[in-house]
């Protein structure tokens, strides 16, 4: 049986430490343009759903089928979106 609510925290826990990294490296490069804001928002949503996969992958989740998997990528969806919210650099 697959708990939702672990594999969200699961999730949301291997985004910040992501984060953490990412402003770490990213602490000396100089003011972003708006297109490079976008391109990092664009591969923070890459990196969110490779780490979902993963997430899924560890908890020995598998699917049957990709309806299945797109299922479960709509019920987490919000979470996703709230965790890239929330991840996001201004």
């Amino acid at each position: 049986m697959m708990d939702i609510e672990h594999i969200k925290a699961d999730l949301a826990l291997r985004v910040q430490n992501l984060m953490a990294s990412r402003r770490k490296a990213n602490s000396t490069i100089p003011l972003k343009t708006w297109k490079d804001k976008v391109a990092d928002a664009n591969n923070l949503v890459k990196k969110v759903y490779e780490t979902l996969y993963e997430v899924l992958q560890t908890n020995g989740i598998e699917f049957s089928s990709n309806k299945e998997l797109d299922g479960l990528i709509s019920m987490l969806e919000p979470s996703v979106n709230d965790i890239i919210i929330k991840n996001i650099e201004d």
